[in-house]
């Protein structure tokens, strides 16, 4: 079994370009924000991102972060989050980012670290995540310990796999002393819309090649229309529909750089009954058409 089986989380789409093992639970990832967009989801597990490129947005649950390059990322386990090319910047956006579990610095039932120093990240409800800025000294560190990690799990092999866990074992430390100065006011009805919104999302993972509007989105969550509209609009900044929308352009581009079917069955199976609104769909929301998205994107095999 896959090491990223490990990780519960409700994006399976994105693919690690290096994983772990069973004693080394860590993915590692690079993606290019022009050809895909990391999709809102959550993971029981920590994330660092370093932005190579190009200007990245990173939403984590309603707050959004303007990245450039040499800038990077911290995402607390647990949270909502997402990563886009910044929408008015043209070009290429690269990110490298790393996802660990917290286990890998010790036994959550047995572990002097892990209870003197993860633990108090996992269970900060106020520490949802924040963006790590190269001018501010710690940052900095972590920045690069996180870019040091990634290059040694490229190269891994058991006789650096305790170094790797060094550098994790740094940064978590780092993030344990310095948390309390990143955290937010997190109320009542912020936890309940993260849930909700949560549920909803999960819902259209399964259910978007189905016919789905905000009434069966409510009757899912168990919460009125206006109410889904309000958490769509407060955690997302967006509207169900558009979310739907959105989502389904997203996974027709995927199986577009990666598969060969034919772009109307695409269509169809990514919940668009009308190919020619498909069409107008994907280039308003890609710039190009799904043909020529595939002649430029199309995953050599």
């Amino acid at each position: 079994m896959a090491i990223s089986e490990n990780f519960a989380t409700n994006d399976k789409s994105r693919v690690p370009i290096k994983e772990g093992t069973d004693s080394l639970p860590i993915l590692c990832y690079e993606d290019n924000l022009e050809q895909i967009e990391i999709p809102w989801h959550w993971q029981n597990a920590f994330e660092i991102g370093v932005v190579m490129s190009g200007e990245a947005v990173i939403g984590v649950e309603a707050e959004r972060f303007l990245l450039n390059k040499g800038h990077g990322y911290f995402i607390n386990a647990g949270t909502l989050n997402t990563c886009i090319n910044n929408p008015d910047h043209t070009g290429e956006c690269s990110i490298r980012s790393i996802v660990f579990s917290p286990t890998l610095v010790g036994d959550p039932n047995d572990g002097l670290f892990y209870d003197n120093y993860a633990a108090p990240i996992i269970t900060n409800n106020a520490l949802k995540g924040f963006a790590l800025n190269k001018d501010e000294a710690w940052q900095k560190e972590i920045l690069r310990l996180a870019d040091n990690c990634w290059t040694s799990c490229l190269e891994c092999d058991e006789a650096i796999e305790s170094g790797v866990r060094d550098i994790v074992s740094q940064m978590i430390f780092l993030l344990s002393s310095h948390c309390d100065s990143e955290t937010r006011a997190v109320s009542p009805k912020d936890m309940r819309d993260s849930d909700r919104i949560k549920m909803m999302l999960d819902y259209i993972d399964h259910h978007y090649k189905e016919d789905i509007n905000i009434s069966v989105l409510s009757e899912n969550a168990e919460i009125s229309e206006s109410e889904t509209m309000r958490c769509f609009h407060n955690m997302l900044g967006t509207t169900p529909i558009q979310y739907l929308k959105n989502y389904r352009i997203r996974k027709a581009a995927e199986l577009l750089r990666i598969s060969e079917e034919k772009i109307v069955d695409i269509a169809i199976d990514c919940g668009f009954q009308d190919m020619s609104y498909f069409a107008k769909t994907f280039r308003e929301a890609k710039g190009i058409t799904p043909t020529d998205f595939r002649d430029k994107y199309k995953t050599k095999v």
